[in-house]
């Protein structure tokens, strides 16, 4: 059987976590893709005013205005305005009830994501604290450079290690 040495058996623990963490934020960026990509094709098919998807969504009226605008929706008030539209009650119903189911799951992934970054910062703390290993080793094992990994280490309130 092969034995591990502390730094060994650190890196795969920091390594396993951020994994996990990698994970996480992946599924985020999918479902913010998958809510964005619903919420300007409603404005495109003006289901439901922008306000209104707005509510819906874990953003505000002026975040829900710059995605339009990237996406190229033709503003709704001003000299480049589209004709104002009509929106039919059970069409605006059925893209608020989407909204909120994406907006769920996009809730959920941010917490899964901070879920996994609690026990990877935990660790980066604690091996740091232990002098395990260095900043620079963890940098090279997590999704953060060597000087967050001093930024976390000092706001967890661990002794800075000099020398």
């Amino acid at each position: 059987m092969a034995t591990h040495t502390p730094e060994q058996t650190a890196l795969a623990e920091l390594d396993r976590l951020t994994s996990a963490f990698t994970q996480a934020t992946t599924r985020l960026d999918t479902a913010r893709d998958t809510l964005h990509a619903a919420i300007v094709r409603h404005l495109k098919a003006r289901s439901a005013p922008p306000g209104k998807l707005a509510d819906h969504t874990p953003y505000d009226r002026n975040h829900v205005g710059r995605l339009s605008k990237a996406a190229g929706v033709p503003p709704l008030r001003g000299p480049d305005a589209a004709p104002a539209p009509v929106y039919d009650e059970e069409t605006e119903r059925a893209a608020l009830a989407e909204l909120d189911k994406l907006t769920a799951a996009f809730n959920r992934a941010q917490a899964k994501v901070d879920a996994a970054r609690d026990p990877l910062q935990e660790a980066i703390v604690r091996h740091y604290s232990a002098r395990t290993l260095t900043p620079g080793v963890i940098a090279q094992h997590v999704p953060y450079d060597r000087n967050h990994v001093g930024r976390i280490v000092k706001a967890a309130g661990a002794p800075l290690i000099r020398g």
